[in-house]
């Protein structure tokens, strides 16, 4: 294979990992993203159970009551938006806790073979 074609033959395949790479990184970074959205959706949740619960608690009731909440729904508004926000944080904390290795170690591969690639177009163009 003359160099020109050899460089052509290796720009299709930088082309094509380029695109592999770009997919499977965007595949990586929604996880993470999902992961981080459960944690923060979590931790909110669980704040304003806190002061839904902080609210009975101190019988600053007030509020809930210009807004037509009772007593008893303010108790299962805040045991709601509690135990949704456990549920959020044990979910986001077992995503951390599990990783997706194989798409981490296949996209490190990918990256390894893509720079092989730049090297063996450089030198081919070189010559």
């Amino acid at each position: 294979m003359s160099d020109p074609d050899r460089t052509e033959s290796i720009d299709a395949q930088l082309s094509s990992l380029r695109s592999s790479i770009s997919d499977l990184g965007y595949q990586v970074d929604s996880s993470k993203t999902k992961t981080a959205a459960a944690l923060g959706l979590g931790v909110f949740l669980l704040l304003l159970a806190g002061g839904a619960a902080y609210d009975l608690i101190a019988g600053k009731r007030g509020v809930w009551l210009m807004l037509g909440v009772t007593r008893e729904a303010l108790i299962w508004i805040a045991a709601a938006l509690g135990c949704t926000g456990i549920i959020l944080m044990i979910f986001g904390f077992r995503r951390v806790s599990r990783p997706d290795l194989r798409a981490k170690a296949k996209l490190e591969q990918m990256e390894q073979e893509y720079a092989e690639l730049v090297e063996r177009r450089n030198a081919a163009r070189r010559v």
